[in-house]
C-alpha cells in the first residue's frame, strides 16, 4: 500500500504545480500590455464604440486585430466606462464606427466592408 500512496502523491503534487503555474503565467491581452500591433490609436480619426460585455464588439475587435496588421487603426471608445457616449454621439448600439464628418457604421461590420470605410479615413 505504502508503493502506492508515495508515487500518487508525487504525481499529485506535480499536476498541481503545473495547473498553478500555467493559470499564473498567462495575461489577458489588452491594448496597454499586447505586444502586437495595436488595432486602437486615442488619435485615430474613425471611434470604435464598444462595450466588453457586447459579444459583437469582441469579434468586431478581433477584425479590427486582423486590420491592424494592415496599419488600421481606430480611435477605442467605451460605452461602460463613459455611458454618456450614448446621448453625446447618438449611439444605438454597439459595436459603432463614427468618422468625423458623422458617417457611421452601426453593428457588426466585416473585414472588407470595414476597410473600405476605414479607407476613407486612414490618416
Amino acid at each position: 500500500m505504502k508503493n502506492v500512496i508515495l508515487p500518487s502523491l508525487v504525481v499529485l503534487l506535480i499536476v498541481a504545480v503545473v495547473v498553478i503555474l500555467g493559470s499564473t503565467g498567462s495575461k489577458k491581452t489588452t491594448p496597454q500590455n499586447s505586444t502586437s500591433v495595436s488595432s486602437y490609436d486615442e488619435n485615430a480619426k474613425v471611434m470604435f464604440f464598444y462595450s466588453d460585455l457586447c459579444s459583437w464588439c469582441q469579434k468586431e475587435k478581433t477584425v479590427l486585430d486582423d486590420l491592424a496588421k494592415d496599419g488600421y487603426q481606430v480611435k477605442p471608445m467605451d460605452v461602460k466606462a463613459h455611458p454618456d457616449y450614448w446621448e453625446q454621439y447618438k449611439i444605438k448600439g454597439t459595436p459603432t464606427f463614427i468618422a468625423p464628418d458623422g458617417n457611421r457604421l452601426d453593428g457588426y461590420t466585416e473585414k472588407e466592408p470595414l476597410k473600405q470605410f476605414l479607407d476613407k479615413y486612414k490618416q
